[in-house]
């Protein structure tokens, strides 16, 4: 009997122990204003991914909610977690919905993911979650003969060009 009241104390005084999933507040990204207000909070946000993109660089994936307030970010270390492919490539203009910390980047409202789980794929006009198809594998190429390594007699190589390393690597 004193255990069950030392859970319920600890209940009545540490109610963030129990959170449950209902307690995310849930937005349509048309509702950018009320969006704004739970900044630094774990929210779930859903809408139509507009536009997206890749960064070769870092290989991180952005998707970007119609009207392009609020950046979905899959950083490159995270892409491992995306067995059924690039996110940019599998949710590029189509519904979803989105749970994540809500962030500030740059003045631009962002929520970043890590797990597929974060992220799932809605039916346009019901709102119901969808199962998202496996990537197929590209079919092998075949390799086509290599020419010799041997040079013709009179034919020259073109000259090599010079790169710029600072181009490719932040170190000086």
């Amino acid at each position: 009997m004193k255990f069950v009241g030392f859970i319920l104390a600890c209940l009545v005084l540490f109610p963030g122990l129990v959170k449950g999933e209902s307690e995310i507040p849930a937005f349509d990204v048309k509702q950018i204003d009320d969006i704004r207000a739970v900044v630094g909070k774990q929210i779930k946000v859903s809408g139509l991914i507009e536009r997206t993109g890749k960064s070769k660089g870092t290989g991180m994936n952005f998707l970007n909610f119609s009207g392009g307030e609020l950046t979905v970010v899959v950083f490159g270390r995270s892409l491992k977690n995306f067995p059924k492919g690039e996110p940019a490539d599998i949710f590029k203009g189509k519904p979803v919905e989105v749970t994540g910390k809500l962030e500030f980047y740059k003045e631009k409202l962002q929520i970043v993911l890590e797990q597929p789980s974060e992220i799932t794929l809605l039916e346009k006009q019901k709102g119901e979650p969808v199962k998202v198809a496996a990537k197929k594998p590209a079919p092998a190429l075949e390799k086509a003969p290599t020419a010799s390594k041997v040079e013709e007699p009179g034919k020259k190589k073109p000259p090599r060009v010079k790169v710029d390393p600072r181009i490719y690597f932040d170190d000086p």
